[in-house]
């Protein structure tokens, strides 16, 4: 059973969908899917999530968090605390469903998606697991691993300038997706015509700030699983690692080749099989 749903997170209306399984008990342990950074619910990883989750037994709640897709708030303004804000409100939501095991609800989540998961469980206990797939520990380290070079981290330190003279009174300053997180041509195909393009500089800013690695220690004893493509041509392979190494090398963390950024979406079998097993040994359906 797939249905759309929609939930609070304070004045903003968050739009999902719901899928539960109709087989196996009546309360079902439960994955919230988390999209990137400026994307939406339907994304190609948010659907074979969805997908491989159900399949194995899951309840599935994917959502647009506010400002992206069809959820509510000011469109592109993508701040990690308030999508920190939306996840808990899901978690709010989902403990309140009849179908679902309020004890067992593990936050999946898919690059920035993926370090909003980790806050969020350092955050709240009633997250019961945590699956990060190419996230980052450091906002400001993510930047400057993005912008590597002077010259781009100059450009890119010039727009934070920009951003910070702001008066309440002026106009926003926007910035396009690409000035802030930079996409190889060859993985754009995976940016579709719903993702948001420009933000304000106010994202950059407050993502500076946010700190993920902070909260991954008081992850443990929970399961707590990340991945993370060798390659990464969008986020460093490091972020996931730091983000190993201040949860205190607590659960597992599977860096791979062969695979990009968005390799929930690819249909890698290995990836498939990495996944199945940990939920097998951690997080299992019955």
């Amino acid at each position: 059973m797939q249905e759309r749903v929609t939930f609070q997170s304070g004045d903003v209306t968050i739009v999902g969908e719901l899928s539960i399984p109709e087989s196996g008990s009546t309360r079902k342990p439960t994955v919230i899917v988390m999209h990137g950074f400026g994307g939406h619910r339907d994304g190609p990883q948010q659907r074979w999530s969805q997908a491989f989750y159900t399949g194995l037994g899951y309840a599935v709640l994917r959502f647009d968090f506010e400002g992206c897709g069809e959820s509510g708030g000011e469109r592109g303004w993508v701040l990690p605390f308030r999508q920190v804000k939306n996840a808990l409100s899901a978690l709010d939501y989902l403990s309140q469903r009849p179908e679902i095991d309020a004890a067992r609800i593990c936050m999946s989540g898919t690059s920035f998606g993926a370090s909003v998961a980790v806050y969020c469980a350092g955050l709240d206990k009633r997250v019961a697991a945590v699956i990060g797939q190419g996230g980052w520990a450091s906002g400001e380290q993510m930047f400057r691993k993005i912008h590597s070079t002077t010259e781009k981290w100059d450009k890119f330190c010039e727009l934070l300038k920009k951003g910070r003279a702001r008066k309440a009174v002026d106009p926003v300053i926007m910035a396009h997706r690409y000035d802030l997180i930079v996409i190889p041509e060859r993985l754009r195909q995976n940016i579709d015509k719903r993702s948001i393009m420009e933000f304000p500089l106010e994202m950059a800013l407050e993502t500076m700030a946010f700190n993920p690695g902070d909260m991954a220690a008081r992850i443990a004893p929970r399961p707590l699983l990340l991945m993370h493509s060798a390659q990464d041509e969008v986020i460093a392979a490091d972020g996931s690692m730091e983000l190993f190494k201040q949860s205190g090398y607590h659960g597992d963390l599977h860096i791979m080749g062969g695979v990009d950024h968005f390799m929930f979406g690819e249909d890698d079998t290995r990836v498939e099989d990495i996944v199945r097993v940990w939920l097998k040994r951690y997080f299992p359906a019955q």
